[in-house]
């Protein structure tokens, strides 16, 4: 297959790397990705200032997001669009609603948009060691012929997240559930400049089969997320009581 790599924790970064070593074994694959961290920046595309790229010994590094990433490789620098795009694998978890903010699944989503099939992949901790960057290439490896004969179509991409904390039991295919973190801005200089800081709280929103849930004990976790957002049921019960 021909497959487009990128991520949003900048062309540097080692999950980056560990993809296209496992993966290049027996693909083509191209490394478009961010020329830095990009982090929760979600599908944010640059419209009003120009984009930069230039080769590296990886592949492509460019001055904007993820999303702009995929868009620029598939529309202006690969030429032949890619078959899949690939997204990771991320430092820390883009898990329940991780999604919304997440740079790395906003990616595979600008790869839905643009009608070509894309995956997330993400470790369940930051910081993690190499060897659970290698772990979740391998798992991709393998799974990867699995993943793209799913019955769905390129407007549904999969957000696949690799367990740390807890032994590996195997892949399980799942929904999103619900984080709830203690978010506060701290100052740092002054009240003027201040930093966003915030950890997971315990709470019983989730259902024990979410991914949230799920990768506590040592799932890696597959969950598909469509790109229609819309709420159909409200919807109907809109219309419904306006008739």
């Amino acid at each position: 297959m021909r497959i487009l790599l990128t991520n949003d924790d900048g062309i540097q970064a080692e999950g980056l790397r560990a993809l296209y070593v496992e993966l290049s074994k027996s693909h083509d694959c191209t490394v478009i990705a961010p020329d830095g961290e990009r982090s929760a920046c979600s599908h944010s595309l640059t419209i009003h200032r120009d984009l930069f790229y230039e080769k590296t010994d990886l592949g492509y590094a460019v001055s904007g997001s993820p999303a702009d990433c995929v868009k620029m490789g598939i529309l202006h620098i690969m030429g032949k669009a890619p078959d899949l795009v690939i997204s990771g694998i991320n430092n820390g978890p883009n898990l329940g609603s991780d999604v919304m903010y997440s740079g790395t699944v906003s990616a595979a989503k600008e790869a839905a948009y643009l009608n070509i099939k894309g995956i997330a992949v993400s470790l369940s901790s930051h910081n993690a060691s190499s060897e659970f960057y290698e772990k979740a290439a391998k798992l991709l490896a393998e799974k990867l012929t699995e993943f793209t004969a799913l019955p769905i179509d390129t407007q549904t991409v999969l957000n696949v997240n690799y367990p740390v904390k807890a032994p590996f039991k195997g892949v399980k295919y799942t929904k999103a559930g619900i984080n709830i973190y203690n978010d506060t801005y701290v100052s740092v200089v002054d009240n003027a400049c201040v930093r966003l800081k915030g950890v997971a709280v315990r709470h019983d929103k989730n259902d024990d089969d979410c991914d949230v849930e799920l990768i506590k004990k040592g799932y890696a976790t597959v969950t598909p997320l469509m790109l229609d957002s819309n709420d159909y049921k409200a919807l109907m019960l809109i219309q419904n009581a306006r008739r």
